[in-house]
Order: structure tokens, then sequence, then C-alpha cells
């Protein structure tokens, strides 16, 4: 067990910086294996960081933007839901446990020895979102007391992960324009997502009239003329907000600019942020096929690198109002999005690569599989309000939970399989 403690103590020190620092730190070693040349190596960090940096200072903006007007609609309209939604709160309680660092540690030893034998494809070098498999961790190790089960839970829901990843990798490359070697596991928040719609994209292409409805992101703004710049979209988006949470008319327009700035502003993000990261997969993967004798080895990346593509922002502002509603009214969920909504911009991207750029699909597709994330996170509020207990959360303010990761369909799944086996 001291063997157990020293590493869960090395990798929470290292976790326990920013994602931002982090990061530069693994893609530095990852540039020094794979033999890029030392300048080269800090500046994509370098632009990786910043990139990260600017995306997260966006969404904090529309996050904290939509608080109020959430909270209004709650009030104003009498909806009684028990669950607090706390977002990425859930970040904090997966690198504060002590339960998901050794299955991760785990984990990544496992996934390179299933690379080497060709069971996957994906060398999880993203070791920073690992962080969904910590939490799971965490809930499994408060619900049993064993680190050998939490373990046991992070090793299969990171397997899940990286096979669900080399099933989805060749879409996502192909609708994005990726050079070859990239892989989006991001702890079954992403690639997840894009298998979960491919039987729902497979039904629709077959349904008579749906079939035949592509939207694409040039269409809206071929046709919808000013109407269909996103920025234009974003402002009509965060003042009809307002106006239906009656925060007021100032406020409503301010939350319009706000909105507006945001969906401006994360494309450019995502740019710096895959520039950065793009002589380092060609460098990493050239090593790796040599050393492995494979060529179809790829490497785990952030998602925010694939959320650039033109459907995605139409998308995702046309889903913040739908992906509310079905949160407000959706029969068994007793949580209404409010913070967990910003992920419907990464939920929008996977999709995306599935659909192939079909806005009208996308909704379609995306509705449904956020209806699996509200019940995902009302069935885990038990769960992580335990965790968070253990970790000094008062339970007197009520059961907290969110869509990322608690009710990650994924994380939920591995849950429900690993308590089925064990009596929890």
């Amino acid at each position: 067990m001291n063997f157990i403690n020293v590493i869960t103590r090395g990798l929470s020190s290292f976790f326990g910086f920013d994602s931002t620092v982090t990061i530069v730190g693994v893609i530095l070693i990852v540039s020094l294996l794979a033999k890029v040349g030392i300048k080269k190596a800090i500046t994509s960090a370098l632009k990786v960081s910043i990139g990260l940096q600017g995306i997260f200072l966006v969404v904090n903006i529309v996050q904290g933007a939509m608080v109020e007007p959430i909270n209004n609609i709650v009030t104003i309209y009498g909806l009684d839901k028990n669950i607090i939604d706390i977002g990425w709160g859930t970040v904090g309680y997966a690198f504060g446990n002590p339960y998901g660092y050794f299955g991760v540690f785990v984990f990544l030893i496992i996934n390179v020895i299933l690379v080497s034998i060709r069971f996957t494809q994906t060398l999880y070098v993203d070791v920073f979102n690992t962080w969904r498999g910590m939490l799971l961790g965490g809930m499994v190790g408060v619900a049993t007391g064993s680190i050998w089960i939490s373990t046991l839970a992070v090793v299969i829901f990171h397997i899940i992960d990286i096979k669900t990843a080399d099933i989805a990798a060749p879409y996502i490359e192909k609708i994005n324009n990726f050079p070859p070697g990239g892989s989006w596991p991001h702890g079954t928040h992403f690639s997840f997502q894009a298998v979960m719609a491919m039987p729902i994209v497979w039904v629709l292409r077959r349904i008579p009239g749906v079939k035949d409805i592509n939207i694409q992101a040039s269409f809206v703004e071929e046709k919808f003329g000013i109407l269909g710049e996103t920025t234009v979209m974003g402002t009509i988006l965060g003042i009809a907000i307002g106006l239906f949470s009656q925060i007021g008319i100032m406020q409503s327009l301010l939350l319009g600019v706000t909105m507006a700035a945001a969906f401006l502003l994360m494309p450019r993000m995502c740019a710096i942020l895959v520039e950065g990261w793009f002589p380092i997969i060609k460098s990493a993967r050239k090593t790796l096929v040599g050393k492995l004798k494979r060529e179809d080895v790829r490497i785990a990346l952030d998602c925010s690198t694939v959320i650039g593509h033109s459907a995605v922002i139409p998308t995702t502002l046309i889903m913040y109002p739908i992906a509310l509603l079905i949160s407000l009214f959706l029969p068994g969920n007793q949580m209404i999005a409010s913070i967990s909504l910003i992920i419907v911009l990464w939920e929008s991207a996977a999709v995306n690569s599935i659909t192939e750029g079909n806005i009208f699909h996308n909704i379609i597709t995306l509705s449904i599989i956020i209806c699996f994330f509200c019940w995902g996170a009302t069935i885990m509020a038990g769960p992580m309000t335990d965790l968070a207990v253990s970790l000094g959360y008062d339970a007197s303010g009520g059961m907290v939970s969110a869509w990322d990761a608690a009710g990650t369909p994924g994380l939920v799944l591995v849950y429900k399989i690993i308590g089925k086996i064990f009596g929890f």
C-alpha cells in the first residue's frame, strides 16, 4: 500500500496545477520522447496552453452570464428540481479524492500494452482528461471503501473510452481536415457521444423527408443573410433568453453582446490550440509508427482541437435553449442544466462529425443524447453527493450533480455495471 500511496501523492502533485500549466508539461514530455526540436516543443506547448486559456475564458464568460437568467426562469415559472448543477465543479472532486489516481496509473500502463498488442490504436497522452475516470474512481471508492474495485472501474472506463475513440477518430479527422494520427477519447465526453450518434443518424438517414433535409452552415449564412452570421445569431439568442427570463432590457442586450463575443472568439482560440498541436502530432506519430511498427497508431488529444467546424457554432447556438427546455421538462430528470449547458459546444462537435455538418440532423441527434445526460446526472446525484460529502461538502445545501462528468452516459454505464457486480 506504500507503493500506491507514493504513486497517488506524485500524481496528485502533478495534477494539482491548473490544466493550462499541466498541458505544457505533458506536451514537453511527449515532444522530447518524439524527438521534436526544443524550440518547436516550447512554442507548440505555449500555443496549446494559450488556446486552452482562451477557450476557458470564453466558457467562463458565457457561464457567468447565464446564471441569473436560468435562476430567474426557475423562480418565475415555478419549476421544482432538487439537484444542484455544479458543472465543472466536478473537477475538484475528481482531483480531490484519493481513489482515482492509482486507477489512472494502472490504466496508462495497460494502455501501452494494449497499443502494443493492437487491441487499440489510441495512446492516451492527454493525461489531464483522465480526470473523469478519477471522478468515477472516487464515487466507487466512497461506495465500497476499496482501492482495488475503484481501480477496476477506472480501467474499464478508460478502455471503453479508447475503443470508442478508435471508432470515431476517422470521422472526426475527415470533417475537420485533421492530419492522420489524432484521437479524441476525453473521458467518454467526446468520442463516446459520436458513437452514440451513429445509430441515431443511421435511422435519420432512412426516414422519408427527414433524410433529405441537409442544412449546412453555408446554407444558413446564404439563406438568412446577416441573420445567419454566428455573431448576429448569438446576439438574438442572448436577447431572447434575457427577455424570457425577465432580467431586464439592458441586461438582455448585454447578454446578447456577450453571446456574440463568445462565439466569435471561440473558433479563434481553437485555431491557436490546433496550431500548437499539429507539429507535435506529426512528430510523435512518426516516432511511434517506427517504434511500434504500425501505421495506425493515434495520439489522444483534447477535444477542443476539433470544435472549429463551421456547423458547430450554429448548432450550439440553437441547442442552448433547446437543451435548457429539455432539462426543465424532461420526465425523470431532477436537475436543471445551468452551468452544464456549456458542454453543448463539445457535444455539438462530436455529433457533427457523424452527421457530416448537417445542422438539422445535429439538432435532432443532440436532443436525444441530451436526454441521456439529464437522466445520467439524476441517477448519479446520490453517488456524486456522497463523494462531495466525503470531501467536506455540506449536504444540507442539496444534492449535487452535473452533465460532465457525473452524468456522462459512459460513466453511468460503468458505475452501474461495477455496482451490479459488487453489490453497491
